[in-house]
């Protein structure tokens, strides 16, 4: 799955959970940061064969963005906008 920031932010971490889990996941980016303009290919099968996943996007301004239930069977990118 590509995540796409179209934003004027950094993305300084990324979460991404199966619908099945009650908590956040490690964060994917580990030590890489996504710049504005910039995006990253993410492998999110967790081998649960869940389709819906919940994302949490965290900014260099400490702001968030979350995105529930996203199709990752149906879907292939998430282009976050400000």
């Amino acid at each position: 799955m590509t995540i796409i920031n179209d934003t004027s932010f950094t993305i300084m971490y990324l979460y991404g959970s199966n619908v099945g889990e009650d908590d956040w996941q490690e964060d994917v980016l580990g030590d890489d940061v996504v710049q504005p303009g910039g995006k990253v290919t993410v492998n999110f099968d967790d081998g649960t064969c869940y389709c819906y996943f919940d994302f949490k996007a965290v900014f260099d301004d400490e702001s968030e963005t979350i995105r529930n239930r996203y199709n990752v069977c149906t879907e292939s990118s998430w282009r976050i906008y400000e």
